[in-house]
């Protein structure tokens, strides 16, 4: 191992890294790194697998020798970073901080890491006024995080996603300023998006699926731009009510038939949202009422991912085949992301458990919603 600081060295530079870099990866200091280099001390056998993922080589690489070697670990961390969304969030938070500690310096794991940290902090701040520091703690983190990947990755795609989970936990613990100064990171709208460009190549029955395709991205994104007016929000403000009402009749005049496929979700949010404005009002009758709707949403919603039968009956989307686990993220107490338990089974147990719905769980009708 007498050449191993001289590698680190090349295998450094040749990554585009300097010595604080390379050492913020690792959690030690830059002088330690400096002393490597200089062939003064060598790196801790503990630090050696950590240096392999950072410079992009073998460990037998890194100690002069050469080998091939799978990382069936990779696999498994790669698959559940791309799907997320399946499992607990808690639990992809302890795989997300693992896979960064096992992969230094891999930006991937750390844009992912940020996104499960500002996950953390969003659900713990509406639950109990003690995990106040806890939620700004894990805040603080993953706007470091956001910005090792801003500062040193070149992927365009990884970047946005840093910049963006920066923004959000800015304006979160109300850093307004920061927050504006991400969201000028974000390159201006290209003014031939590949949609258009499709467009103006397909003819016949593929342009009307694909037009078909964008209007429904547009309807999706228009609930989900509604739902940030209304989520989390505690009295009937008029944009609230508006808000709820707008996105309820555009969907309902959308699908005059009732066959709402994945925008049942979208519905269960809104009637969610409903029943909490009337708990804060102290309309207990009201607001059990709109969770029997918002269940019978959720009933329909759980029951499409079941089912094979995914396509739209109305003239406006009657080509599209719906992906119901890609309308969108966790609203309150009604999430997307789910374990091996049924969608519809899940969001009756946060029914029985959230701190919101404890007026009504001695209520009888209340009680009826679950037989």
């Amino acid at each position: 191992m007498n050449n191993i600081g001289q590698r680190i060295k090349e295998l450094r530079k040749k990554n585009d890294l300097t010595q604080e870099a390379l050492a913020d990866f690792l959690g030690i200091t830059y002088k330690a790194v400096s002393k490597w280099e200089c062939g003064m001390t060598v790196p801790d056998i503990s630090l050696i697998m950590p240096l392999t993922r950072i410079l992009h080589v073998t460990a037998d690489e890194l100690l002069g020798g050469k080998t091939e070697e799978a990382d069936a670990r990779r696999a498994e961390l790669d698959e559940r970073c791309d799907n997320y969304w399946k499992y607990d969030q808690k639990e992809m938070y302890q795989m997300a901080d693992q896979a960064v500690r096992e992969y230094p310096g891999d930006y991937k794991y750390l844009t992912w890491l940020a996104g499960m940290e500002y996950f953390m902090a969003y659900e713990d701040q509406y639950k109990e006024d003690p995990a106040k520091p806890y939620s700004l703690e894990m805040i603080e983190r993953s706007i470091r995080h956001s910005n090792m990947v801003i500062d040193g990755c070149t992927d365009s795609r990884l970047r946005e996603k840093a910049i963006w989970n920066a923004m959000i936990c800015c304006q979160y613990s109300e850093q307004y300023d920061e927050a504006l100064k991400y969201a000028e990171m974000f390159p201006e709208r290209k003014p031939i998006t590949r949609d258009k460009a499709m467009e103006v190549c397909l003819r016949g029955e593929q342009l009307t699926t694909h037009q078909q395709m964008i209007a429904h991205s547009a309807l999706n994104d228009f609930c989900m731009s509604m739902l940030e007016l209304y989520r989390f929000r505690v009295q009937k403000g008029s944009h609230v009510m508006v808000a709820l009402d707008t996105e309820e009749a555009v969907i309902k005049t959308v699908f005059p038939d009732g066959n709402y496929l994945s925008f049942h979700w979208h519905l269960s949010c809104i009637y969610e949202a409903r029943a909490q404005l009337e708990i804060h009002e102290g309309d207990y009758n009201k607001a059990t009422e709109y969770l029997r709707i918002m269940l019978d949403h959720g009933k329909q919603y759980s029951d499409l991912i079941e089912s094979e039968n995914r396509r739209f009956s109305c003239g406006i989307f009657d080509r599209i085949i719906v992906n119901p686990t890609n309308c969108g993220h966790s609203v309150q107490g009604l999430k997307l992301s789910s374990d091996d338990k049924p969608f519809f089974d899940k969001v009756k147990d946060e029914l029985l458990t959230e701190k919101i719905y404890a007026p009504l769980r001695d209520r009888e009708d209340f009680k009826a919603l679950f037989e």
